[in-house]
């Protein structure tokens, strides 16, 4: 108090004198040290370290490329592999993820981002981060960029059987939920943060990707497909289980109806 009102005095007596500079708190002294990231990249992995080995040094050459600072995140749930490691030795963060599944790796991610505008992509590769640079042209285009794998312009390399499945569940969701997009269930995204906020996800599984876009078209948010080539996984299995994964789909699809239409 003392300090304070010797400060008013000095100023009033004499303008000329000087109190010094006020003191940084400790967040304003970390801001002014490491400054915010442009760009936040999400990475759930799991058990994906031959594949992360290849994949950050790539990343981090768009990133020099496109000359913006960018934050990378891998969140890792219960990899058994050298996931943490490989992603410590190539100047990646690394979150681990409290709730179960792709959702719970998301909400981690999102917590964990803090730059304006959010990346979503796999680890496997089959994103491939050269894609980045189109994400970054769009950005101000919508609140959500989906990259397409079947909008004109757009092609998957995948075997015949889970390409009828994909094609099948992006066309029930989009008809059944009124929805006029092509490849709902593509991971690989880019979100304006502001709206991750005003998200309350309940799916833990892959169908969170349908339920995001469910959620910000209630809310008047803006989604824009833009085409990519999605390429094969490079090594390693894909962790979506068939049966759990059309289970969560099945109820994520009679949840999603109900709160599309309640509003």
């Amino acid at each position: 108090m003392f300090s304070d009102t010797f400060r008013r005095v000095l100023s009033l007596c004499s303008p000329s004198v000087s109190v010094g500079p006020r003191r940084l708190n400790h967040s304003e002294k970390l801001n002014a040290i490491v400054p915010m990231p442009d760009l936040s990249i999400l990475i759930p992995a799991l058990n994906e370290a031959e594949n992360l080995r290849l994949l950050l040094p790539l990343i981090r050459e768009v990133i020099e490329e496109l000359g913006v600072r960018a934050e990378v995140i891998v969140i890792v749930g219960g990899s058994t592999d050298d996931s943490k490691s490989v992603a410590h030795q190539l100047d990646a963060r690394v979150v681990e993820q409290s709730e179960r599944g792709y959702g719970g790796a998301l909400l981690a991610g999102f917590a964990a981002a803090t730059a304006p505008y959010v990346v979503t992509m796999d680890a496997d590769l089959s994103h491939p981060p050269v894609f980045l640079k189109d994400f970054w042209l769009k950005r101000s285009d919508a609140d959500l960029l989906i990259a397409s794998r079947y909008v004109a312009g757009g092609q998957a390399d995948m075997a015949i059987s889970r390409r009828i499945l994909s094609t099948i569940l992006n066309r029930t969701y989009a008809l059944l939920l009124g929805m006029k997009l092509r490849d709902l269930s593509s991971g690989f995204r880019m979100y304006d943060r502001k709206v991750l906020a005003t998200l309350d996800l309940r799916a833990r599984d892959f169908d969170v990707l349908e339920e995001i876009l469910v959620r910000i078209q209630i809310n008047h948010g803006r989604i824009k497909e833009v085409p990519f080539h999605y390429k094969v996984r490079h090594s390693g299995r894909s962790h979506a289980k068939l049966l759990r994964f059309g289970w969560a789909y099945s109820r994520t699809l009679l949840r999603m109806c109900r709160l599309r239409y309640s509003k």
